[in-house]
């Protein structure tokens, strides 16, 4: 049986409402613990200064940093983001913006999570962190 994140990078399921709504991407690859997205820049996030809008960072991370805590989740678990933490560290002008979201540690109740912006030349545009909490899906 396909992985989940297999058919949501084909877009053989359809994308949550606050997915499409945010106009947030599908992932590009996936292995487990790793989830890497390409992102290409939506002029209309973009501040009154020319960079994109930091909430849109934020959702953008928290979107990548859900879909890799999916990667390593055992049959009968889900998930909930606990905490999400967002360091921009350039302005966000153009791209297409590549997304790695990497699982620093899965233990027996959380999974920890590092995502990382980088322009089209590999320079850091942003990195965030996140704490995934694990439970019991019929516990959701």
């Amino acid at each position: 049986m396909p992985h989940v994140l297999d058919q949501v990078i084909a877009a053989k399921t359809p994308q949550t409402p606050y997915a499409r709504v945010l106009r947030l991407p599908r992932p590009h690859a996936w292995e487990p613990g790793r989830v890497t997205t390409r992102w290409d820049v939506d002029p209309e996030l973009m501040t009154p200064w020319g960079s994109i809008f930091g909430g849109y960072l934020a959702a953008l991370a928290d979107e990548c940093a859900g879909l890799v805590a999916l990667s390593v989740l055992e049959p009968g678990e889900t998930f909930a983001t606990n905490d999400l933490r967002l360091s921009p560290m350039r302005a966000v002008r153009d791209g297409p913006v590549t997304i790695e979201a990497t699982v620093l540690h899965r233990g027996r109740s959380t999974i920890h999570v590092e995502v990382a912006f980088r322009d089209p030349g590999g320079a850091l545009l942003a990195k965030a962190s996140a704490i995934q909490l694990v439970r019991a899906a019929d516990r959701a």
